[in-house]
This record gives structure tokens, sequence and C-alpha cells, in this order.
């Protein structure tokens, strides 16, 4: 019996369980079919109910890496803290290539160069070794394809395949649509805001037949912010234009809070000049500092859209960091917040079990 996979999410096809995944009604007919959820998903927007859980994601990114000879670790430009660190534990004595990806999402004036010898620093404190190469690319634009492509190429040998590896919204998709329209395939996998698209292996053909990619589902670690809430909320999260980066002034005492999803007050006793980067979907409220954990807690409607079961479903940390000037304050699965001028300290609140990080400036002056 002949096996067909969904080419949108790489699940096997099957017309028994249409809550399992790969369901596809049986009078659907043609070559190139993809499954009901994804059909769904690529014309009206719809995510479904069917989802896989952590352990089977991890599963299949085990097999995935068993089989490869060559990893290409994806993370995210605009959540570096929630999409990269991760990736150490699994790369083992696999040689790897490290894609930043949206690259069209970086403020204009951002140098490349200066970002590359930025994750080098970055990596060294946190992977075992370095990567074959790093790159930056767009899936979205197209930009830095043709070169991962070339670097795929003299990393191997022909006849290997390679993991394709990243977290739930990363951009793998658009990547492996981008590889395969400079390979002139008319073939696609299904792409989405949502997290979870993808929930099987899919073999890519590339370089003329030289290579397989195989794309796997994206991991959602847990612990981004994204991970905690229900995939429509999530999909708020994920920037879908330039990141929006504000320049604020929070005087003592005072307050500001972005979205349902993070609050910060300033301690110390001067003005603090922050930049923040987040998506620009996302809405922020100037308060006074001892109104934050109320308003965090309550999630009155106009602090932002979250449905009333992801407002259920997170419990607020509250915690004093003090942050240096020219340093971030990355929250994984949001963005990231860098102070301008004197050193001080803030009172946060973010979900219970989402990662931060302080590092140096990501983008601007370092020192």
């Amino acid at each position: 019996m002949t096996v067909e996979y969904c080419r949108g999410c790489g699940s096997v096809m099957q017309s028994s369980d249409s809550n399992q995944p790969g369901f596809i009604p049986e009078n659907v007919q043609g070559k190139n079919r993809v499954c009901q959820r994804c059909y769904q998903m690529i014309h009206y927007g719809k995510t479904g109910n069917v989802q896989l859980n952590s352990e089977q994601i991890k599963s299949s990114i085990r097999k995935a890496i068993a089989l490869s000879r060559l990893l290409v670790i994806v993370a995210d430009f605009s959540d570096l803290t929630g999409t990269l660190p991760a990736w150490s534990a699994w790369i083992a004595d696999h040689p790897y290539l490290l894609v930043i990806n949206k690259l069209d999402l970086l403020p204009s004036r951002t140098n490349p160069t200066e970002i590359r010898e930025y994750l080098k620093n970055y990596l060294a404190d946190k992977f075992p070794r370095m990567p074959e190469a790093i790159l930056l690319t767009s899936g979205l634009k197209g930009n830095g394809v043709a070169l991962l492509l070339e670097e795929i190429k003299k990393a191997t040998v022909p006849g290997v395949r390679i993991a394709l590896l990243g977290m739930a919204n990363v951009g793998k998709s658009s990547l492996i649509k981008r590889i395969l329209s400079i390979e002139k395939s008319p073939q696609a996998p299904t792409i989405s805001k949502f997290p979870g698209t993808t929930l099987g292996l899919s073999n890519w053909s590339i370089i003329k037949g030289r290579n397989t990619l195989i794309d796997t589902p994206g991991m959602a670690p847990g612990d981004r912010i994204g991970d905690l809430l229900c995939p429509e909320c999530a999909s708020r999260l994920v920037p879908t234009s330039k990141i929006g980066h504000k320049l604020w002034g929070i005087k003592p005492g005072k307050g500001l809070i972005i979205d349902n999803y993070f609050g910060i007050v300033q301690l110390g006793d001067a003005e603090a000049v922050v930049l923040t980067f987040v998506a620009p979907e996302l809405s922020f409220h100037r308060t006074d500092g001892s109104k934050v954990g109320a308003f965090l807690d309550d999630a009155p409607q106009w602090l932002g859209k979250i449905c009333p079961k992801c407002s259920r479903h997170l419990k607020w940390k509250e915690e004093t960091i003090g942050l240096n000037p020219h340093h971030d304050l990355g929250v994984a699965g949001l963005g990231w917040f860098s102070l301008r001028g004197m050193p001080t300290e803030f009172k946060i609140w973010y979900p219970e079990g989402v990662r931060i990080e302080i590092r140096p400036a990501l983008i601007g002056k370092k020192s």
C-alpha cells in the first residue's frame, strides 16, 4: 500500500479520523493533495483542533537528527531569547548551520556584519561549539536563501539528508518555500502565523536532487509567552511587519504595560530611557507603578486582545532586576527592552515559566 503524505504539514494522509493529523475526506481527488486542516488554514485562516503534543514533536525531531548529517537551526531575529538557546542541548556531535530568519523585520539601519559578530559572542556563552556558518535570511523576501543553499552544498556530500530545526513560528516553512522556488518546484509547505502548522516530517529534494531537506515540526519549548496561549492569541505575538521600536521615558514610580503580557515599573531616582522592540500589533499603556500588577491580574478588555481562557491561564511572576545602559532585557516570545542613559532597577511582571535574559544590546551601541 502506498503511503501519501500531506505536502503542507508532512502528516500521513488518512480518511478515518478527522481529529487526527492528515485527515482528508475520501471524495477529494487529485495530485499533491493537502489535508483538510492545511486546506482550511490556507483558504480560511482556521487552525482546527489537530495539534501534536510536546513528546510527539520531540520524537519527530530526534528521528530527523538521527537521519541527517547536517543540521540547519533556524531562529527568529525578533525573539532570540525564545528561539535559539534551547537548541544547544540538541546538536550533540552534528555539524550545524545557524540561520537567523526574518531579516525583513529588522530596523532598516541595522548592520548585518555587526549582527553576525554579536551572534558569535552570544553563541560562545550558550552553545558547546560554533556553527559552520551564520546566515541572515528572510524567508518572506528571499534574502540570503541562495547563500544558505551554497553553505549546505559546501557542508555536505551528495545523497545525505539535512534536518531543518526551529521553534514554532520562526519561519521554516517560508524558507522552504523560497528554496523550492529557486529549485523551480511547484510544491510548497503550508505557511501560517499559527504555531504548530507542520505536524510531520516532510522530505524536500534540494540542490537539483543532490540532497534531501527534512522539515520538522516546530518545537514549543514551553518557556515563551506564546507557548502558554491558544493558537489565535499566540499568533498576535508574531510580528508581520518591521518590529516596532519605540523610545520611552519612564519616571520613577511609573510603569508601562505591554498588552496583557508584561509590566515594568521604574524603581530608580531619575527618569529611565528605554527602547522597546516588540510586534507592532501589541498595545502599550502608561500607568502608575502601583497599578501594574492589579491590571495584569484583572486583564480588562482595554488592556489588549486576549481570550478569557488564556487570561485565566496566565500566572504572574514579580521580579526586581538591575539593568545597565546598552543592555537588553529579553523576554521569550515577546521581544526585548534596551536601556539607555543611566543604570537603574525595574520591577517586572511576566508570565510564570517564561524565559528572560539580560544581554548586551543587540541593536545600537554596546557600551
